[in-house]
């Protein structure tokens, strides 16, 4: 039995190998922050900076969604915060004939209003192909037989979208895929200088990888000596499959640098972490590019004292070790060594005793 067991768990894994495959090379949805949209892949990419009443537009596209010439696909998203709150869920849905592209694409807007709270946010995109391919292509074939009989043809019997076969949101091909963009206020936003236009080329007429920089945001506009600034540099490849670095400098001294590989326009958006500790302004660039972004790092309460900030702080430490030693929330060392003393001198006093025991009464 030790033996088809170890036949039993060989097949079960080589399946989930094949299970994970199919996945993995299942085509992808992707979607692009854009300020205008001509068409399947002809969109202008745009800064992910936005201000209060301005308007998120993303060009999102799901790939081999063509069943026999008929779309049928569900959107749906979900925009969380920079603390994690979800603040809009909407739906779309796509249905048309489509026999030109087996790709296919919808452009989704939304009005930023004036609670949501500046920083950064995500785009969560969940994207349902809902075609059943082989009953639709057997209700056309029915179709196709039934026109095979001259009355049938006279009458008509054409084969309209509202017939196609669809399946359950479970069934469906699922693919999902997300975007980060940013609320700043206005002053940020007119710092900032606004990306290359790119119009996307023809595969053919490009023979190598072209790396372009699109967008570079900053989560904060001030921050604290050691606070964290999120920076995100979104990359996009008008040529062929290829691997490039994508360098960070601040004040025109290198901070970061990361390789990344992309196929023909296709984009992706890196982010940088990065913490300073001394006060002032900030240049962020990204080298090959005209894009210029700032933040600054403010002077901190206890640097503005001076000797009188150093002579309170001081001052306060030597209270809290007073309160502290009166029944606060935290002990300091010298009370557990006080009490040690103690429970050594009472386990001293207690072997004397027994010891004193022992002798006398021997």
């Amino acid at each position: 039995m030790s033996g088809w067991k170890r036949r039993g768990f060989a097949i079960a894994f080589l399946l989930l190998l094949l299970y994970f495959s199919a996945i993995t090379a299942a085509s992808a949805v992707s979607a692009v922050v854009v300020s205008d949209v001509k068409g399947l892949s002809d969109y202008v990419p745009r800064s992910h900076s936005f201000t209060h009443d301005g308007t998120l537009k993303v060009y999102v596209e799901m790939q081999d969604v063509n069943h026999v010439g008929f779309v049928s696909v569900d959107f749906f998203f979900i925009i969380e915060d920079a603390k994690g709150h979800v603040v809009a869920t909407d739906t779309m849905k796509v249905e048309r004939t489509n026999y030109r592209a087996w790709n296919d694409y919808v452009v989704y807007t939304k009005a930023i209003p004036d609670w949501w709270l500046y920083g950064k946010y995500k785009l969560g995109i969940y994207a349902y192909d809902r075609v059943d391919d082989v009953k639709t292509r057997e209700a056309l074939q029915k179709i196709e037989g039934d026109r095979s009989s001259p009355e049938n043809l006279i009458e008509g019997g054409e084969f309209e979208l509202g017939d196609v076969v669809t399946k359950s949101l479970s069934d469906s091909r699922k693919e999902k895929t997300s975007i980060i963009f940013f609320v700043h206020p206005e002053e940020i936003i007119e710092i900032e200088k606004p990306p290359e236009i790119i119009r996307p080329p023809k595969p053919e007429e490009v023979k190598r990888p072209v790396f372009t920089v699109t967008d570079v945001s900053i989560d904060k506009f001030k921050v604290k000596p050691g606070e964290t600034v999120s920076i995100s540099v979104t990359v996009k490849n008008t040529g062929i499959e290829g691997t490039e670095k994508v360098t960070l400098l601040i004040n025109n001294e290198k901070e970061a640098e990361e390789s990344v590989t992309l196929g023909f326009m296709e984009s992706k958006t890196l982010i940088f972490h990065v913490t300073k500790d001394t006060p002032g302004t900030y240049k962020v660039t990204i080298p090959g590019t005209d894009i210029v972004r700032l933040f600054f790092v403010e002077e901190s309460q206890s640097q503005g004292q001076g000797e009188e900030g150093t002579g309170n702080s001081t001052s306060s430490s030597t209270l809290s070790e007073a309160g502290a030693s009166q029944g606060g929330s935290g002990l300091p060392i010298h009370v557990f060594g006080f009490g040690i003393g103690i429970a050594f001198i009472a386990i001293l006093a207690i072997v004397i005793t027994l010891l004193r025991f022992h002798f006398y009464g021997s």
